[in-house]
């Protein structure tokens, strides 16, 4: 691998975006799923929708697609080279990798992104670790810009792509709509959802006329889905948003804004 020394990423976000020990969790462990879409908003937000979605996750081996918040990529998407943890389990970066699937991941080996306390990830797999404490898989932030790149990148991980794997697209929706607005949106993402058309809803994205944060995530997935040949029609699980979990943040973000939180499996 082009990197020296595969390290254990710390979990960063622990005992602020989520708590250090296990939360309490109704749903059982049941995996449908090669696809889940999950929210990385703080735990008390969204970590109830969050563990629905993972609990119908393929647990064999997992790509997690999360969106770089404070720094920019040089190369679409950063893999991150090494075990990626939360403060109650982590991934571990797949060693059994044939030389031709390592020359691909090696492309985009990077710590871009990882560097900084980056919730997308970590929240997601704060909520797979209650399911699975050591899971073996990819960390990957995802910043892409034109349609070229998505074709280029969901064709190489398409290459590495196994039979049962999955992928968790970590994202949050709408995050400066009003409240009034909130519900018709998120009726057409889940309209977009459960028809399969994300290259529709992306492009809603791209005009603005819906928000998402990581919707660069889940438009590789679609793509990638499509690739290996699988559904790319999603259920959604549950909606909510940050209106109504009559929560008060800290921070202060939440209170002039409307977050939406979309539990889904394909």
């Amino acid at each position: 691998m082009q990197l020296l020394e595969l390290k254990t990423r710390p979990s960063k976000c622990s005992n602020r975006w989520y708590p250090r020990s296990r939360s309490p969790n109704p749903f059982n462990n049941k995996p449908l799923s090669s696809a889940v879409i999950s929210p990385h908003a703080g735990f008390d937000y969204s970590g109830q929708v969050s563990l629905e979605a993972v609990s119908h996750l393929k647990k064999n081996r997992v790509w997690f697609f999360g969106t770089s918040h404070y720094e920019r990529l040089s190369k679409g998407i950063s893999i991150y080279y090494g075990n990626y943890s939360s403060s109650i389990g982590k991934v571990v970066f797949p060693g059994d990798l044939d030389a031709g699937k390592q020359k691909i991941i090696e492309k985009y080996l990077s710590n871009e992104g990882h560097r900084t306390e980056e919730h997308s990830i970590e929240n997601v797999l704060y909520s797979v670790n209650h399911f699975a404490e050591e899971i073996r898989g990819f960390c990957v932030l995802v910043q892409i810009d034109s349609e070229k790149d998505y074709d280029a990148i969901a064709d190489d991980i398409a290459g590495v792509w196994d039979e049962g794997d999955s992928v968790v697209v970590s994202t949050d929706w709408n995050h400066f709509v009003s409240t009034r607005a909130i519900d018709r949106m998120m009726k057409d993402v889940e309209s977009y959802l459960t028809s399969g058309k994300l290259d529709e809803l992306y492009k809603h994205c791209l005009s603005g006329k819906i928000e998402a944060c990581g919707i660069d995530g889940l438009y590789l997935a679609y793509k990638i889905l499509k690739k290996t040949n699988e559904n790319t029609k999603f259920v959604v699980l549950r909606s909510t948003d940050s209106s109504k979990t009559g929560e008060e943040s800290e921070v202060g973000t939440f209170a002039s804004t409307c977050v939406g939180y979309i539990a889904a499996r394909n």
